[in-house]
């Protein structure tokens, strides 16, 4: 088994093409007619909006003051925070529903990109490279999770990752050392954490397998030293990149509510249940029928081209290479893993953080990047070995071309039979006014027999097509059938998955009533404080993470909640707290004489007078440490008061105060890895250039 360094840079043209594909297959996103969905601004996006207007008003963004009474934003493992890419973005251009929604579709072109640069040090064709890149960038995993931004951030960087680690365990250079190094940080750092846990394993599997699989006349012994080493020398780089990560989630875990493992009940949650397995050849039927796959439509979709298919059914009948079974029994382990039910329940209880992860369809991630690389491989063989369309592939051909043609026949007679179809609905539809209305109503009426037969004929067509390429040895278009193919089934799932009923100026408004920057809050009770219509606020979420006044009168459905604030919203204390401004003196005379002098997220100056000693100045924020107060030159730590909040005692008289945020370790590890990621991609770019041979 040898693995290849590419010997030219990723021509621009191809990379072109690339978006050029991206663009039209998710058209309803990429031209900004439909917004990104459900999770994706109501969770995802507040954080980084947050980030941009802290970075643009000139303060650091450790602290968010808005999102249930104050979070430290550095241990938030959702956002992507400790990505170089999101700061990138906040620190420039800023976070807007524009940007956003970009950014979630660049993550999907840079793993398409990704699994072509793989693909090809695999010695792969350049027709079986394009054709695994277009199919990786439509994947129904992408598809499905256009609302999960770290689910679609984690899947870019796997075959980025895959391919620099096999340039390390063929060639350790330093320079491999170096990209794998930021390649592996930017996987961690800007993933969802499941996908960092299955990654782990993915990984360690990996490296023994090309332990054990080498043909070298190497003792084990031999390569365990020179593998320690080589892996020595990048966790040592790796986690002085990732000091500030590291220490930021380490600090919070004490604090967050979820540090623990979750309840077995729990980690069975939204799995891509076995029937679901059914869309890498019916995509488009999974869209609809939630009583038959029992899991949430993102979970379901696993698509990854007709052609695909093909020959990875071929490679089950096939000899193969020791990669391809590699790939297939690491594949079928996540895609038990990913089912849940009594797989998932064994590995709870024996494989080491796989309790932690709740939403399992994320593991099929990893199926489907395993079987693509399986069935691209298979079609190189096929394509080099120049087997005739009558050999081993064409009774696999004719029985997956009955089954779509059985898919038809039941799909329409059940539509007629039941009169469950969008036939029978034209008149609801045609009642509707505007596209995004009408598109509405067509999600809502089609039916899932509707669906099993439009898709039916769509990959009938689509058989025939792939047979006449492969029949007469036409490469060239049957990499272009693929992307048709991939497009059509993206076009055909979006509007499901991941387009909103709005559009990104629709949204771009409702955000656009949030203040500029990190203004002055007002001294105001809680309950007071601004409201969204609900229609608006299903769009983008609650109102208290934008409205730039800290506090909220309900917990705010975030994954990221701490201890504190989840027993605050339990003990029914904010129906006494909201009456009061989120900074107030247990006093109200002496309440009207607060005023805030200074605002920012993790400082606030304050001036505050009282006729007596030991008035209590609460801040209705999450206790947490490092928060100090100064009163009067005096520095101390602040106390807890009402189950969640901070507090600090005054003197008699003028009091000028100043309330701060100081996470000191956690602000040294972040220069620390600034500095070290400013090095290794100097390194990147100066160290000379090593191919393997």
């Amino acid at each position: 088994m040898q693995f290849y360094a590419n010997k030219n840079r990723l021509p621009l043209k191809t990379i072109l093409f690339f978006a050029v594909v991206l663009f039209i297959a998710y058209l309803p996103v990429s031209s900004f007619l439909f917004f990104l969905k459900n999770d994706a601004f109501t969770g995802y996006f507040p954080p980084k909006f947050f980030m941009s207007e802290s970075i643009h008003s000139g303060y650091l963004p450790l602290w968010n003051p808005y999102i249930n009474f104050g979070i430290p934003q550095y241990g938030d493992m959702s956002s992507g925070y400790w990505s170089p890419l999101t700061w990138l973005i906040a620190s420039t251009v800023g976070y807007n529903a524009y940007s956003f929604t970009i950014e979630t579709l660049l993550y999907i072109l840079i793993g398409g990109v990704g699994m072509y640069k793989l693909t090809s040090s695999l010695q792969l064709s350049k027709h079986v490279c394009t054709i695994a890149a277009v199919a990786f960038i439509c994947c129904g995993y992408n598809v499905g999770h256009l609302q999960h931004f770290n689910w679609l951030s984690g899947a870019a960087f796997l075959p980025w990752c895959f391919w620099s680690y096999n340039q390390l365990l063929s060639n350790p250079s330093l320079k491999n050392v170096v990209k794998n190094v930021l390649l592996f940080y930017m996987l961690v750092s800007s993933a969802h954490p499941g996908i960092t846990i299955s990654a782990f394993y993915f990984f360690l599997a990996y490296k023994l397998f090309f332990l054990f699989s080498n043909n070298e006349t190497k003792s084990i012994g031999q390569k365990l030293k020179e593998s320690g080493i080589s892996h020595l020398i990048f966790v040592a780089p790796f986690a002085l990149l990732a000091a500030g990560m590291i220490t930021g989630y380490l600090d919070i875990l004490p604090h967050f509510s979820r540090s623990e493992k979750v309840s077995l009940a729990d980690s069975l949650l939204n799995p891509t249940t076995s029937q679901s397995w059914m869309s890498v050849l019916f995509p488009f039927a999974t869209v609809k029928n939630d009583a038959f796959f029992h899991t949430d439509v993102s979970m379901r979709n696993s698509y990854f081209s007709l052609t695909l298919l093909l020959f990875f059914l071929l490679s089950l009948f096939s000899k193969k290479t020791r990669l391809q079974n590699f790939l297939l029994f690491t594949g079928l382990f996540f895609l038990l893993l990913s089912t849940g039910g009594i797989f998932k329940t064994i590995a709870y209880k024996l494989i080491p953080f796989i309790g932690y992860i709740r939403l399992n369809g994320e593991f099929r991630i990893f199926s489907i990047f395993c079987f693509m690389l399986i069935a691209a491989i298979e079609l190189d063989k096929f394509i080099k070995q120049q087997k005739p369309f009558y050999g081993s592939i064409k009774w696999i051909y004719y029985l997956v071309e009955i089954i779509v043609i059985a898919a038809i026949a039941f799909g329409i007679y059940e539509s007629v039979h039941t009169k469950q179809s969008i036939f029978y609905n034209t008149n609801i539809i045609s009642a509707q006014q505007g596209l995004s209305s009408k598109l509405k109503a067509l999600i809502d009426n089609i039916s899932f027999y509707d669906t099993l037969w439009m898709q039916g004929f769509i990959q009938l067509f689509l058989l025939w097509a792939i047979k006449w390429a492969m029949r007469f040895r036409l490469w060239s278009l049957l990499k272009k059938i693929v992307v048709i193919d991939v497009v059509i089934a993206c076009l055909l799932n979006v509007p499901f998955t991941g387009a909103g009923k709005a559009s990104v100026a629709t949204i771009q408004q409702v955000i656009n009533k949030s203040p500029n920057g990190i203004p002055v809050p007002k001294l105001i009770p809680i309950n007071q404080y601004d409201t969204l219509p609900t229609e608006e606020r299903k769009m983008i979420g609650d109102w208290s993470m934008y409205s730039k006044q800290p506090g909220t009168i309900r917990e705010v459905a975030y994954p990221i909640a701490l201890k504190n604030t989840e027993q605050y919203f339990k003990s029914g204390m904010g129906s006494f707290m909201n009456d009061f401004p989120f900074v107030f003196v247990n006093d109200s005379n002496v309440s009207k004489k607060v005023t805030i002098n200074s605002f920012s997220p993790q400082r606030i100056d304050i001036t505050a007078a009282t006729d007596t000693n030991l008035k209590i100045l609460v801040l209705q924020q999450n206790f947490y440490p490092y928060w100090y107060s100064i009163i009067n030159n005096e520095k101390k730590e602040m106390s807890k008061v009402s189950f969640n909040f901070m507090s600090t005692t005054l003197n008699k008289g003028s009091n000028k105060i100043t309330l701060s945020f100081e996470p000191t370790k956690v602000k040294a590890a972040m220069i620390v890895s600034l500095v070290v990621f400013i090095i290794l991609c100097s390194l990147l770019v100066f160290l000379p250039r090593k191919e393997a041979k």
